[in-house]
């Protein structure tokens, strides 16, 4: 059914009530990229619109960046992850083939144990699934708050054309009813199909890419999820535009596709971008330039509007005026894939939350876009709630990650991609320092593993005899080293003892982080496989 208007009633009571970020501190210039492989910096910055890449730490993974994306979320909001009543985790990153993520989060988080966990998978459209499954639920008065959490680490050969495209990172999102930040609105537009652009196969860490097929999948779906928008809620203008971002120049295209291929076929649209520049007088030189397709219009887009019966003064004023609308709508978010490169899942909403954070106002419009490989595309709107700044206003924010990092020489982040890392494993003591009590608790076996929450079942089936609780705040000093380069094999734990990561010294502050420091590796033993996760710290 059609909406007639698009008033109060369009958007649910349901949205975004609390949002938190991380990514790895990490990042590889993809200038030094293009120098090592031979290819000019430009084709990476201006063809791409990618300057940096997220690239993770020794053990870091999907795991570990979900859990430090909520515990931003939790610290920044004070919400009580007691009272969080589903987890939905979408990636395209699972450490298994069958267990979920959102299971093994629960324990970390400390959230409760009547809460539904699940994963929704579809490609970088997981977690806007996610989303979707919370609001079904919280709308329908089965539950009232969800998790919804993107997390993934974009990987593709050494060398591959894909190579610059790399990126990581999460996002944390809290939806509820009578949300304080963002509501949701009552219809979206969707389209999915059988499409062969991309894909991963079950025992390869790198995705497979057919370039350009996927860039005219991508585009073509953007398009078919707008118009099923569009076909539901009639016309509508948004504040911002946010789109699934595999790299910067991919939210350009669909945008500039929306405009040059929708917009300016309605009446009203095309009246509108004449009249803002009417008064706009051009120069020769200027004309030459814009109309040879060396401004904001490419030449394609000019002859198609030549076809579509624009004279010239038209079409250099539309160029203005899209050069402005794209300044003021759509470049705000593109911050995110420029610094952190494609993290998948979390690409969207990372591009979403960096726009709550830093730009938009109370009652904007957002419209986004999701897109997922396969293939599915998923669109909608948000708007904001009144006095939801003072929500996003203590960090950590996505512009603190932005500022915070390491620039990483190419011959580590080779090393990162054969898994060649030196793990810098070494045993501390700790003083505390004050956190609000948002660190880590757990129960651990004598040997470390990770215990159920369940009191009937807190028992280690590898045959680990104890079952102990230990807290590991957020942050501390080094208070003394005890071992240092360990390897964590079948070690037993000492209690009031933590693991550091990295060269890090005794009186240095340090943070809590979760990483993967240990997998089950002996054929024909109980638990082949098994994945163990450890609270650890790194240098702050």
């Amino acid at each position: 059914m059609r909406v007639k208007h698009m008033d109060e009633t369009f958007f649910l009571d349901v949205g975004i009530d609390a949002v938190g970020f991380y990514a790895p501190k990490n990042r590889l210039n993809l200038k030094d990229l293009a120098i090592k492989r031979g290819i000019d910096p430009d084709k990476f910055k201006y063809g791409l619109l990618s300057e940096e890449i997220a690239v993770p730490g020794y053990g870091e993974d999907a795991i570990s960046m979900a859990i430090m994306a909520s515990k931003n979320l939790f610290l920044r909001s004070r919400l009580d992850p007691q009272d969080i009543e589903a987890i939905f985790v979408g990636s395209e990153s699972m450490p298994y083939a069958v267990k979920s993520i959102s299971s093994i989060l629960s324990v970390f988080l400390n959230v409760n144990e009547n809460a539904l966990t699940g994963d929704t998978f579809h490609a970088c459209a997981g977690a806007t699934l996610g989303l979707l499954n919370a609001v079904g639920l919280i709308n329908s008065g089965i539950i009232e708050k969800a998790l919804v959490i993107g997390t993934d680490i974009s990987k593709y050969p050494l060398g591959s054309p894909g190579e610059p495209t790399q990126g990581a990172g999460a996002v944390a999102m809290v939806i509820s009813k009578h949300p304080r930040i963002a509501r949701i609105s009552s219809k979206f537009g969707k389209v999915s199909g059988h499409v062969n652009d991309f894909f991963r196969t079950l025992y390869s860490e790198n995705a497979e890419v057919f370039g350009h097929y996927s860039t005219a999948a991508y585009l073509n779906y953007i398009l078919k999820a707008y118009d099923d928008f569009k076909s539901q809620v009639g016309p509508f203008n948004a504040d911002y535009y946010v789109f699934h971002a595999p790299f910067g120049k991919m939210p350009v295209k669909s945008f500039q596709k929306i405009m040059f291929e929708r917009w300016i076929n309605n009446p009203l649209k095309r009246r509108e971008i004449q009249e803002k520049f009417k008064d706009r007088t051009f120069t020769s030189d200027e004309r030459e330039f814009i109309l040879e397709g060396r401004e904001e219009l490419h030449i394609k887009t000019i002859e198609l509007l030549k076809k579509k019966g624009f004279n010239e003064d038209e079409i250099l004023r539309l160029n203005y005026f899209y050069k402005d609308w794209m300044a003021r709508k759509l470049l705000p978010c593109l911050d995110v894939p420029l610094r952190f490169g494609n993290m998948y899942s979390a690409s969207l909403w990372a591009q979403i939350v960096h726009l709550v954070e830093n730009r938009v106002s109370e009652l904007d419009k957002i419209y986004f876009s999701s897109y997922g490989s396969g293939a599915t595309a998923i669109s909608g709107m948000l708007q904001m709630q009144k006095g939801f700044k003072k929500l996003v206003e203590q960090g950590p924010s996505v512009m603190d990650f932005i500022k915070r990092k390491a620039r990483i020489p190419i011959e580590y982040y080779e090393m990162y991609r054969r898994n060649l890392l030196p793990s810098h494993i070494s045993t501390a003591v700790l003083d505390e320092a004050p956190s609000h009590n948002l660190g880590i608790e757990l129960s651990l076996c004598d040997y470390g593993c990770v215990l159920p929450q369940q009191s009937e079942i807190s028992y280690c089936p590898k045959g680990h005899s104890g079952s102990h609780r230990h807290y590991y705040p957020l942050f501390g000093w080094v208070k003394e080293i005890v071992d240092k380069d360990i390897e964590i094999g079948e070690t037993k734990c000492i209690d009031d003892l933590v693991y550091l990561i990295g060269k890090i010294d005794e009186g240095e502050k340090v943070e809590l982080t979760v990483r993967r420091l240990k997998v089950d590796e002996e054929p024909g033993v109980a638990g082949y496989g098994l994945i163990h996760w450890y609270p650890a710290y790194i240098k702050f």
